[in-house]
């Protein structure tokens, strides 16, 4: 269900069953949801399938900082999985 709500809300928990305590109170037409590193790492794409499936589009927040192959491989991967956002370092070369 994609929403034109600028709001994202960042699920910071440490456990799943906390995170969709929390996207159960929301509305999926009003706000997109943030999954950071803890989360992602607990849970893996069971999160991403869990709020996917309650109607969230998700900000996959990974910070990805590796060769540009590899950062392209995971944000295919994410992309993949439903994400429409993901974050990148990506390295900056002054000189």
């Amino acid at each position: 269900m994609a929403t034109a709500s600028p709001l994202i809300i960042a699920l910071d928990y440490t456990s799943l069953d906390a995170a969709l305590c929390m996207a159960d109170r929301l509305d999926p037409t009003r706000c997109r949801l943030k999954v950071g590193k803890e989360l992602f790492t607990r849970s893996g794409p069971d999160v991403l399938e869990a709020l996917h499936g309650r109607g969230f589009e998700v900000f996959l927040d990974l910070k990805f900082h590796d060769i540009p192959n590899t950062v392209a491989g995971a944000v295919q991967a994410a992309a993949e999985q439903g994400c429409g956002w993901s974050t990148c370092m990506l390295p900056v070369v002054v000189g």
